[in-house]
C-alpha cells in the first residue's frame, strides 16, 4: 500500500504565536477542488488538505518542522494506520504565512472498510517545539454505485506506476491539456459475468450549455477478470482550447441494477496575458 504525506507549494512568514491550522477540507487529491461531503467509498483516496501557519523562519528563509498522521476506526483502539512524524524543511520563498499542506490514504477495498474513521494531523515546529494537531472525522460508505480515485493531472507528469498521479489544480491556462482520471465501483455483473454500463463524460460552460453538441458516451460490458471490484478507466485527454469557467460532469448508469451516479468538477481556464 502506498502512503505518501505531501507537502506542496510552500510559503512561510515569520514565526506567530502559536502554531494552527486553517482551512482544512477534504479534496480530491492534493490540490484538487474541495468535497461537498465527508463520505467516501472503498478504494477512494481521503486526501485532508489544509494550511498551517506560525512556523519559525529564519533570517535565510529556512524553515523546520515534522509532520506525521494517523487513521483510527470507532470500535477500535489500535489506530488503522499512523505515519510517524517526518523531519522536513523548506524555503520561504514568496513571503506570507501560510504553509499548504496534504494527508493521504488511500482507504483499502475490503469488507471491513466501511464505518467511521477520525485523521488526526500533528505538526510540530523545531525551532520553537510548538505544536498543534488536527482532527477531522470521515465515514467510508458501504460498496455502492459511485466514482473514486477523481484526480487531475499534468500529461507529462502522470505516472502509471504510481498509485497516486502527479497532481493538477483544477485551473489551467488555455493551450494546456490535463488528463481526469476516475475509476467506478459498486456495479453489477450479470449471470455471464459481464458488466452493463453506460458512461457519459460531458463539459459544461458557465451557462450551464453542453460544450459539444454530442455526448461522448461509453457502453462498457467488462468481464469480472478485467474488473474485479473496480473500474480503473483510460484518463479523460481534456484539451483546453478557450479561457473560460467550466464543469466537467461523469456520469455511470449501471444498466443492471438500474443505480446512477454523477460527479461534477470545476475547471477554470485563464487566458495568457
Amino acid at each position: 500500500m502506498l502512503i505518501t504525506l505531501a507537502l506542496l507549494g510552500t510559503t512561510l512568514a515569520p514565526a506567530q504565536e502559536e502554531v494552527k491550522f486553517e482551512k482544512a477540507r477534504f479534496t480530491y487529491g492534493i490540490l484538487g477542488q474541495e468535497r461537498k461531503s465527508d463520505k467516501f467509498l472503498p478504494g477512494d483516496f481521503v486526501t485532508l488538505s489544509f494550511d498551517v501557519k506560525g512556523l519559525t523562519v529564519k533570517d535565510d528563509g529556512e524553515v523546520k518542522y515534522s509532520m506525521g498522521f494517523e487513521i483510527t476506526k470507532k470500535g477500535q483502539a489500535k489506530a488503522v494506520f499512523k505515519h510517524e512524524p517526518t523531519d522536513m524543511e523548506t524555503l520561504n520563498w514568496l513571503g506570507g504565512d501560510d504553509l499548504p499542506a496534504n494527508a493521504y490514504w488511500p482507504i483499502p477495498r475490503d469488507n471491513e472498510a466501511p464505518g467511521e474513521y477520525v485523521m488526526k494531523v500533528t505538526v510540530s515546529d523545531k525551532a520553537s517545539k510548538k505544536s498543534a494537531t488536527l482532527t477531522r472525522a470521515f465515514t467510508v460508505k458501504k460498496v455502492e454505485l459511485g466514482y473514486v480515485r477523481t484526480v487531475f493531472t499534468y500529461p507529462a507528469l502522470a505516472l502509471p506506476a504510481l498509485e497516486l498521479p502527479m497532481p493538477s489544480p483544477p485551473v489551467a491556462v488555455a493551450g494546456q491539456t490535463l488528463m481526469l482520471h476516475y475509476a467506478l465501483v459498486g456495479f453489477e455483473f450479470n449471470k455471464d459475468k459481464k458488466t452493463d454500463l453506460t458512461v457519459t463524460i460531458r463539459v459544461l460552460d458557465e451557462k450551464g450549455n453542453a460544450t459539444l453538441k454530442k455526448v461522448l458516451t461509453s457502453d462498457i460490458k467488462s468481464d469480472e477478470k478485467q474488473a474485479p471490484g473496480l473500474m480503473v478507466f483510460q484518463p479523460a485527454r481534456i484539451a483546453l482550447n478557450k479561457a473560460g469557467k467550466y464543469k466537467v460532469e461523469l456520469t455511470a448508469k449501471d444498466n443492471l441494477s438500474k443505480e446512477t451516479t454523477k460527479e461534477v468538477f470545476d475547471l477554470t481556464v485563464l487566458e495568457v496575458k
